[in-house]
């Protein structure tokens, strides 16, 4: 594959993908579907293709589709491993761009709307994961709401342009690339920042929000946690969370790490695929939160309330199995990693 020939193109709905697709191609499209891996394939083999084609000196930059929902920085990662195991180079894709209806994203963040949580998480992820955001619809948006709604995407995606779709145009209004997009793909989110180097945090002058860190050792009492989540954190009593996310350990489930994903009112709390004694699993709390005038100190105080107590901790994992667990069941741990626990 040619150094930095590959844009990807992600949205919520197909036809704004093709739309911005059909503007920013200066030489070859494509559409794909399937997973992440035949995404990926499809796309290196048409690249490949165009190698020998057009030959290695000519620039024949690919624009890609990827269907509602795909996961474009898993796509992105395997095109770069694969070209670096090849040639050694994993320069190979200038940008991820992801297109979103302002006014849509809006309504899923400040409306209190708690039933979409495949559209919140697919509207989290394309923005995380893209190094051009191209907002379409502002208009209907309030001025302040526009700009409290741009101020919350630079935060959750330090690393990406984000710009209004009209002054995208042509591949011209890009910006310049060195073909090491997947690279930023791996780290660049807003949250990974936060809870790898504590970047991120505080109040920002330029704008009405706040984000805060939080990191404990110690696993969260099932019903105390219960307790935080529909009190402390709902919108209103100490500021408006509008994204949260990170890992978190219940004492209940002590097998298991949990995932912490949060968009507007919806709040998904999954297994992640590490068991807790994985040697790279995290341990205890890490969480970061970003939202509207949050009181940090208040939402810490509610948290350390829902961490075990000494007594608590000493009673063991036995004890932790037998308590009340509101929160809805998950998978027990895959039996053939538990090697690793023995």
């Amino acid at each position: 594959m040619r150094v930095a020939a590959i844009t990807l193109v992600t949205a919520l709905h197909e036809v704004d993908a093709d739309r911005v697709a059909a503007r920013i191609t200066t030489g070859h499209r494509m559409h794909v579907d399937g997973s992440a891996f035949a995404a990926a394939r499809a796309v290196a083999e048409r690249a490949d293709h165009l190698d020998r084609v057009c030959g290695p000196d000519a620039d024949h930059g690919l624009v890609v589709t990827l269907q509602p929902g795909s996961d474009a920085r898993a796509v992105g990662m395997l095109l770069a491993n694969a070209a670096r195991s090849e040639t050694g180079d994993d320069r190979v894709l200038r940008h991820v761009v992801g297109v979103l209806r302002a006014d849509d994203v809006a309504h899923l963040l400040w409306s209190d709307v708690d039933d979409a949580f495949v559209a919140a998480d697919r509207v989290a992820s394309l923005v995380e994961y893209a190094t051009v955001i191209a907002l379409d619809r502002l208009a209907p948006l309030p001025l302040r709401r526009r700009r409290a709604l741009v101020a919350l995407l630079h935060r959750l995606a330090p690393q990406a342009v984000i710009v209004a779709l009209p002054a995208l145009r042509t591949a011209r209004d890009l910006p310049a690339s060195n073909g090491g997009a997947a690279r930023v793909l791996a780290s660049g989110a807003g949250w990974m920042r936060a809870l790898s180097s504590g970047a991120d945090t505080g109040r920002d002058a330029r704008d009405d929000l706040v984000a805060m860190r939080y990191r404990e050792p110690l696993p969260f009492h099932p019903g105390r946690l219960a307790s935080v989540i529909a009190e402390d954190l709902s919108a209103g009593v100490n500021g408006r969370v509008l994204r949260s996310r990170g890992f978190f350990r219940l004492a209940s489930r002590p097998d298991h790490v949990g995932s912490w994903s949060s968009f507007g009112a919806m709040l998904a709390l999954d297994p992640t695929a590490n068991p807790s004694w994985d040697a790279d699993a995290p341990i205890g709390q890490a969480l970061w939160f970003v939202g509207e005038r949050l009181d940090v100190h208040a939402i810490e105080r509610a948290l350390d309330g829902a961490l075990l107590t000494p007594p608590e901790l000493l009673a063991g994992p036995d004890l932790w199995r037998g308590w009340v667990d509101p929160f809805p069941v998950w998978p027990a741990v895959d039996p053939a990693s538990e090697h690793r626990h023995e």
